[in-house]
């Protein structure tokens, strides 16, 4: 693979663009493709990030379509890009903070699943999420709800031959016993199950009971703890589109410079490069992504 050389192109897993707060998919996307980039994934924000109310069903459809005219806007400029819809467990805890109970909750979820898996089955989005759990102390109820409506979008993402981006804590290796559990009971492809936002130090552990781990490059020495597993995942920005909020996470173009610099350093090799940025994202989407 010497060939490769520095045109492999990088892919950046998980982001968000919001022109509300930020500088919006379209010209985030021309700055990553500057940057070498190649390929990469709009995942739904929060419903009141784009001015809307939880539990507003009018306002998730609203929520869903801004996130596929990301992924259009990002292939206006060249790029592979693919929208991932649904709700975060952010949404659950609010709507239980404003009073619904419990089943209200999750059926509500469970319809925004529906919805994702819609979106889906009309060639509009890639995947559903992100779903999963909060990543903050909650108690147990709110888990188990949190749980259940993972467990269904999981079952709903094996149905459409869909990818689950899963928002999660880091609780160590027992986070990722949990999710390969839960996708065991859903009957669906472990690897279509994205650990957004795993702990470097887990990718390999992850990758090995069958999961995609999605590194954050923006964590300092999380990418070197990944990679000691070897190239087993993809990496990911995880970038919020938020001017209040400089430096939360890196924006795509740098964590497309990052990588390209590890390549010229030597710190990655370019069959590594090639491994996370194409090869390991093809076992993800496989047809539902061009890269």
């Amino acid at each position: 693979m010497g060939s490769i050389k520095l045109e492999v192109g990088v892919f950046d897993n998980h982001a968000h663009a919001n022109e509300r707060s930020g500088v919006g998919a379209a010209e985030a996307a021309r700055r990553f493709k500057a940057a070498g980039g190649r390929g990469i994934v709009f995942v739904a924000l929060l419903t009141w990030s784009i001015g809307g109310r939880p539990g507003d069903r009018d306002w998730v459809v609203k929520l869903y379509d801004h996130t596929v005219k990301n992924a259009e806007a990002a292939r206006g400029v060249g790029l592979v890009s693919g929208a991932v819809v649904g709700l975060h467990p952010a949404e659950c805890v609010k709507l239980l903070e404003a009073g619904w109970r419990a089943g209200e909750v999750e059926e509500f979820m469970r319809w925004a699943v529906d919805l994702a898996a819609r979106y889906v089955e009309e060639g509009r989005a890639v995947g559903l999420g992100e779903f999963g759990r909060p990543h903050w102390p909650v108690d147990e109820g709110v888990r188990g709800l949190c749980n259940r409506v993972a467990l269904y979008a999981l079952e709903r993402a094996r149905d459409v031959g869909a990818v689950v981006h899963l928002h999660l804590e880091r609780g160590g290796q027992a986070t990722v016993d949990s999710i390969a559990e839960l996708a065991r009971r859903a009957g669906i492809d472990p690897a279509r199950v994205v650990m957004h936002h795993i702990e470097g130090a887990l990718a390999g552990y992850a990758y090995a009971r069958g999961l995609s781990p999605s590194v954050p490059i923006g964590r300092r020495g999380e990418f070197e703890e990944a990679l000691r597993a070897g190239p087993v995942f993809v990496v990911e920005s995880d970038y919020l589109d938020d001017r209040s909020r400089p430096g939360a996470v890196i924006p795509p173009w740098t964590l497309a410079s990052k990588l390209r610099q590890y390549v010229a350093k030597g710190v990655l090799t370019e069959e590594d490069m090639y491994k996370i940025c194409i090869e390991n994202v093809r076992r993800i989407y496989k047809s539902l992504l061009q890269i």
